[in-house]
């Protein structure tokens, strides 16, 4: 993975990223073998560093799906232990009609988890909700969303909504996305994160 890092930083045209941002478009290449993805890429400083510093302080991240939570676990593990949590663990047996369970459930866990960052790789839904809810005054925004929800139902609707939100966070425009490369922003904010503290 090194080799394969310091090739795509080598060979990675000018973006005008720097620093975390930079970090965090390396590792959605290696992780997507997308160098497009540099043209989708959202990612505002002063997200990620909110975001690295409440990392450092432990901060829970939360995820749509299990394959979310298992792509981050390793690295959560060996930088701050930071709790990992997939937000269906809050989910109830049932959606009512028009709802979803990982939206629901992704709503509570941030109820109760507010000082988190959230990562969404596969349900719109989820982000959709969380950002009504937002509106509706029920629901403090988290320290960042990573929104990355991929597809082609309510995706590009849910991340237009998360830009004009006012929510720190970090997004992919269009249709791409998914829980490997929305792990992988995540990834590389506690990697930088761990190695700014040591």
């Amino acid at each position: 993975m090194t080799e394969s890092l310091a090739l795509i930083r080598q060979r990675l045209p000018s973006t005008g990223l720097h620093g975390v941002q930079q970090d965090v478009l390396v590792r959605l290449i290696h992780s997507g073998g997308d160098w497009r993805l540099a043209t989708a890429l959202r990612c505002p400083a002063a997200a990620c560093e909110q975001a690295m510093a409440a990392l450092a302080r432990g901060a829970p991240i939360l995820t749509d799906t299990a394959m979310a939570a298992a792509a981050v676990t390793p690295t959560a593990r060996r930088t701050f232990a930071n709790p990992v949590i997939n937000g269906l663990a809050w989910a109830p047996e049932a959606a009512p009609s028009g709802q979803t369970r990982t939206a629901l459930g992704l709503a509570a866990a941030v109820q109760r988890h507010p000082c988190s960052v959230v990562v969404i790789g596969s349900a719109p839904t989820a982000l959709l909700h969380l950002l009504a809810l937002g509106r509706e005054g029920r629901l403090a925004p988290p320290v960042m969303v990573v929104g990355m929800p991929v597809g082609f139902v309510g995706v590009r609707e849910a991340k237009a909504a998360l830009a004009r939100s006012g929510w720190p966070h970090v997004r992919l425009e269009g249709s791409r996305g998914g829980a490997g490369l929305a792990a992988a922003v995540v990834n590389a904010l506690l990697r930088r994160s761990w190695l700014n503290s040591q």
